[in-house]
C-alpha cells in the first residue's frame, strides 16, 4: 500500500470505566433514539477478533494479545465509530447516529472511463499487483462506488458497505472498511505509469480460510521487506537480523545516528534525530569559450565548484539486497507496540518495494507476534 491511516469521527458514547486495563470488553450498541441494533458488527481493526450483537445489542469481546487495537463498530445506515484503547474501559454503551450521506440516492455522472476500466485501476491500487494482490477476488463489487474527477484527474472510491475481498493466496478473508480513497494522475489516464500520488485508508477484520505451510511462507514473504517489518527492526535496533540496510545519499549509514529508541509505557518510542541531507555542489561559471573544429564552432564552458548546499532527502532502505524502498518520516516521533504496530501510521510514508504492498498482502496486527523469533 501507499499509506494507510487510521480515521477517526466524532462519536456519542457513554462509557463506564474500570479502574484498570481489562482484555474483555462488553457493551450494547443502540441508535440515538436508544432503539437496540441487532447484528452490529463490532472487531478490533486489524485483526481476527470479530463479533456481532445480539437481539438485545449485546456484544462481548476479548482482546487477547491485541488489546490495543482500535475498536470498531458498524451498522448499514450508521456512522462507524471507532475507540481507541478500548480495553481500559469494562463496559461500553454505544450510540450509533445515522448518516445522511449513506442513504442519499446515488447519482451517476457520466464520465470519460467504463465502470470497468476504473474497476480494473481501484483493483490494481488497492490489492496490488504482487502474487498476494492479484490473487484477492473482491466478493462485492457492486458495493463500490467509482468516479473520475476530470478537474483532477483523480480516481475516487467509496463503500457503504465494508469491501468483502477473498484472499486465497495468504489464506484470508477481509473485511475493510474503506474510509478514503483516491489516485491522482499526471494526466487524464487510467495508467499506472501516469500516477502522482495514491492514497486509501480504513479499518480491516480478519477471517481465517486456510492454515497450512505454504500459506505461513508465502505470509512471511509479504511481511518480510514491509513498511511494518522496517517499523519494527528499527525498534528492535535488529538491522543485520532482519537484513534490513539504511542509505542516505547513496551511503550506508548508521541507524543509531538517525534514530534513538526509548521503552515508554510497554511501547518501544522512536525519535528521529536528524533528517538525511544530501550535498549539493554550487558551481560558478565563467565566460562561454569559443573554438573551431574545421567549419564547427565549438562553444562550452567552464564552471568551477564553489561550495555545497544541502537539501533533505527521503531514506533508502535495502532488504536482503534486493527489494529497495525509500522512506519519509512526517512525524518525528513513532509509538510502536508489542505487535510491530505503530502510531500515528501517517507518521511514515513509503515508496518503491514497500508501497507496492497494498491489501492484497495486508496481514493481522498480532501477526508479527507468531513469527517473532521464527525467522
Amino acid at each position: 500500500m501507499k499509506f494507510l491511516k487510521n480515521i477517526f469521527t466524532t462519536i456519542t458514547l457513554l462509557v463506564c470505566v474500570s479502574g484498570a486495563y481489562s482484555q474483555v470488553l462488553e457493551g450494547h450498541v443502540y441508535d440515538m433514539q436508544n432503539n437496540v441494533l441487532q447484528a452490529a458488527t463490532v472487531y478490533l481493526d486489524g485483526s481476527t477478533v470479530a463479533t456481532t450483537t445480539d437481539a438485545e445489542g449485546y456484544f462481548r469481546i476479548n482482546g487477547n494479545a491485541t488489546g490495543r487495537a482500535t475498536l470498531v463498530v458498524s451498522y448499514m445506515g450508521y456512522k462507524t465509530i471507532r475507540l481507541e484503547n478500548p480495553f481500559q474501559h469494562k463496559k461500553i454503551k454505544v450510540l450509533m447516529e445515522e448518516d445522511a450521506i449513506s442513504m442519499q440516492e446515488v447519482v451517476l455522472v457520466k464520465g470519460p472511463y467504463t465502470r470497468k476500466e476504473m474497476m480494473e485501476a481501484f483493483k490494481d491500487q488497492f490489492l496490488g499487483s504482487t502474487d498476494a494482490g492479484r490473487s484477492c477476488k473482491i466478493l462485492n463489487e457492486d458495493d463500490i462506488n467509482l468516479f473520475y474527477d476530470v478537474a483532477t484527474n483523480t480516481l475516487n472510491a467509496t463503500s457503504h458497505r465494508p469491501i468483502k475481498i477473498k484472499n486465497s493466496y495468504l489464506g484470508y478473508e477481509v473485511f475493510f472498511e474503506l474510509a478514503d480513497f483516491n489516485v491522482v494522475y499526471r494526466r487524464r489516464s487510467l495508467s499506472s505509469f501516469s500516477i502522482d500520488k495514491s492514497y486509501f485508508s480504513g479499518t480491516t477484520f480478519y477471517k481465517e480460510l486456510s492454515e497450512s505451510k505454504k500459506t505461513d511462507k508465502r505470509r512471511l514473504n509479504s511481511y518480510l521487506g514491509s513498511t511494518s517489518h522496517f517499523v519494527n527492526t528499527i525498534a528492535n535496533e535488529s538491522w543485520d537480523k532482519e537484513k534490513l540496510a539504511l542509505f542516505v545519499d547513496g551511503f550506508k549509514v548508521d541507524p543509531k545516528k538517525y534514530f534513538e529508541v526509548n521503552d515508554t509505557l510497554g511501547v518501544k518510542r522512536i525519535t528521529v534525530l536528524k533528517e538525511p541531507m544530501k550535498q549539493v555542489p554550487i558551481y560558478k561559471k565563467e565566460a562561454p569559450e569559443v573554438s573551431r573544429k574545421g567549419q564547427t564552432i565549438i562553444i562550452g564552458s567552464k564552471a568551477e565548484i564553489t561550495g555545497y548546499n544541502e537539501t533533505e532527502v527521503p531514506f533508502n532502505v535495502l532488504f536482503d539486497n534486493e527489494h529497495q524502498s525509500i522512506v519519509d518520516f512526517t512525524e518525528k516521533v513513532i509509538y510502536v507496540d508489542e505487535n510491530g504496530n505503530y502510531s500515528p501510521i501517517y507518521g511514515v510514508m513509503v515508496g518503491g518495494y514497500m508501497s507496492s504492498l497494498k491489501v492484497g498482502d495486508m496481514l493481522p496486527i498480532d501477526y508479527y507476534q507468531s513469527v517473532k523469533g521464527k525467522y
